[in-house]
């Protein structure tokens, strides 16, 4: 791991091996989570709904509660090696996924997101569900071993289990797909082998969000690189998934719309990776 996965994690040795200590301090940023809530209702988009944002004992006590939730599925997460009230002291399960894709060559890069991939689908096997499988919380050893770190929110307090598992893909396309060398159709390539064995309802959750989000690809060419990841992101989301599904969720969208000037829908859609 890296402390790039969290501003109040820092390094440390625990009884001689190398740990992390993660504290659960800052804002509860309400406006923010209203702000997400009213553009993920607006665009009809379940999945991206913002789950609650704990901060100090309540933030530690939900990421315990979600680690000991996922190791008895049998997922690979830090074991909790010491705690506080506000803080805890987790085991290192290996370098995050973003600090591995730092220049990767094409080959490894593909071989690292399909392992990636491939991990979160066996989540969803065990009736599981991540929250925030960003590429900087996703770890891979030297072992090829992947792992997955940030639990203090819960999804599964705002939506069904299905909706939190199209989150899991929402978010690991959009918080990965722009560290890869690979444009979004060849991204697309690697994820889909992996989602066509995903039950039926996923496919069309994370084809209908393809479908909502569809006015973001414009962000390819002139919203920087944050925008042009977006915009990559949902090519790649776009392309993942069947052309027959696609053209059910696209009948079955309504005309959403936004308003003249509220351009800060896109800032505020950013926030899901940030």
């Amino acid at each position: 791991m890296e402390a790039a996965f969290g501003a109040g994690v820092s390094a440390v040795r625990f009884e001689g091996e190398p740990a992390w200590c993660k504290r659960y301090g800052g804002a509860r940023r309400t406006w923010r989570l209203k702000a997400l809530d009213r553009v993920a209702r607006v665009l009809d988009l379940a999945p991206l709904r913002p789950p609650p944002h704990p901060v100090g004992t309540e933030a530690c006590e939900t990421e315990i509660r979600r680690l000991a939730e996922l190791a008895a599925q049998g997922v690979r997460v830090p074991r909790v090696l010491a705690r506080g009230a506000d803080h805890l002291v987790l085991s290192d399960i290996g370098p995050t996924l973003a600090s591995r894709l730092r220049g990767a060559a094409p080959a490894e890069a593909a071989r690292l997101f399909r392992q990636a991939a491939g991990a979160i689908a066996g989540v969803h096997r065990q009736a599981g569900y991540l929250g925030q499988p960003l590429a900087r919380n996703i770890a891979i050893d030297d072992a090829g071993r992947v792992g997955f770190l940030d639990f203090e929110e819960d999804p599964a307090q705002v939506m069904s289990l299905c909706d939190a598992q199209v989150r899991d893909w929402l978010l690991f396309v959009s918080g990965t797909a722009r560290h890869l060398p690979q444009g979004g159709g060849a991204v697309a390539d690697l994820l889909r082998p992996t989602l066509a064995d995903a039950p039926a309802p996923i496919r069309e959750g994370i084809a209908a969000a393809a479908s909502r989000l569809g006015f973001l690809s414009w962000l390819g060419g002139v919203g920087g690189r944050r925008g042009a990841g977006l915009g990559k992101a949902i090519a790649t989301l776009r392309g993942a998934v069947p052309m027959w599904i696609l053209a059910l969720a696209l009948l079955g969208l309504g005309a959403d719309y936004l308003h003249d000037g509220e351009i800060e829908i896109v800032e505020i859609i950013e926030q899901w990776i940030d």
